[in-house]
């Protein structure tokens, strides 16, 4: 007969821990180590803030100006519209041009649109003098690199919205298809509407869509709210400020409304001719936030 032998369990015995002396840290070994991660994330945030700038100074130079006068003889007299004005436009940004009736904004505009000649200095457009160019070169500058938006829309009244954006393929070989270029301007669905079956809002739009069909490198824009109420206003603003964000496209805005300068890039005053201030936004709002 075999006999179950029966052992006493043991009480089980506490573990070791083993611990690792060159690990351990003290209060003030700890503090240190601390302080210096939040060193390090303070030098990273100093790297990234200066790689920004550095971004920034890398941006590519779309259009200079380099002392650029536009004068005018009046019999014995000379008047300057524009007096030696320098400035400097990168490409994708937003510029808003301001100033009062008679300031030189038209001709500012005029003559980065090639539709006048500087009567001196030097207009640089993607490195090229265009103060050397005839006056077919400028026709042709103006056909593949700017696109146009003006006040009152200027739009054929006996063609659709299809048909005024569609012209563009006539002066224009590589276009946006034009249902395309209604479609990001939400006005697919309004495509064979006659301008006056639109509202003020949506003709301007239908503007903006004929303009960027071009596919411009330089997107002008004349007043393109003087004619629209603000919350109208507001809409046309947010399609222009999407077109530099997400588009990429160079958008210069002429207005007397000093509001829209909170939405730009880089704002230009001028006064009696000259440029008075060229100040650059790092932080501009969003269209939809301006009022006036």
């Amino acid at each position: 007969m075999q006999k179950k032998i029966r052992r006493r369990k043991r009480r089980s015995e506490p573990e070791l821990e083993i611990v690792d002396l060159d690990k351990m840290t003290d209060p003030v070994n700890n503090e240190e180590a601390t302080g210096s991660a939040d060193a390090k994330n303070a030098d990273e945030e100093k790297a990234d803030h200066a790689a920004a700038e550095e971004g920034k100074k890398e941006s590519k130079v779309l259009i200079e100006f380099k002392k650029v006068c536009k004068k005018y003889a009046q019999g014995e007299h000379v008047f300057y519209a524009l007096k030696d004005a320098d400035l400097t436009i990168n490409e994708g940004e937003m510029v808003v041009i301001l100033g009062p009736s008679g300031a030189g904004k038209s001709t500012l505009l005029n003559l980065l649109g090639g539709m006048d000649s500087a009567s001196s200095g030097q207009i640089l457009f993607d490195g090229t003098d265009l103060t050397t160019f005839t006056d077919n070169m400028l026709t042709k500058y103006r056909t593949e690199n700017v696109g146009v938006v003006f006040q009152f829309y200027n739009l054929i009244p006996t063609l659709t919205a299809y048909e005024n954006v569609a012209l563009m393929k006539d002066i224009k070989s590589n276009t946006t298809d034009p249902v395309e270029a209604l479609d990001a301007v939400g006005l697919k669905d309004h495509m064979h509407q006659f301008p006056s079956q639109m509202s003020g809002g949506e003709q301007q739009r239908v503007s903006i869509a004929r303009a960027v069909a071009k596919n411009p490198k330089l997107l002008l824009c004349d007043e393109p709210t003087g004619a629209l109420d603000t919350g109208t206003g507001k809409e046309v603003l947010k399609l222009l400020q999407d077109m530099s964000r997400e588009k990429k496209r160079t958008v210069v805005m002429v207005t007397h409304n000093s509001f829209f300068a909170d939405i730009a890039d880089t704002v230009i005053r001028v006064k009696n001719g000259g440029i008075q201030s060229i100040v650059h936004n790092d932080s501009p709002k969003d269209a939809s936030e301006v009022n006036w």
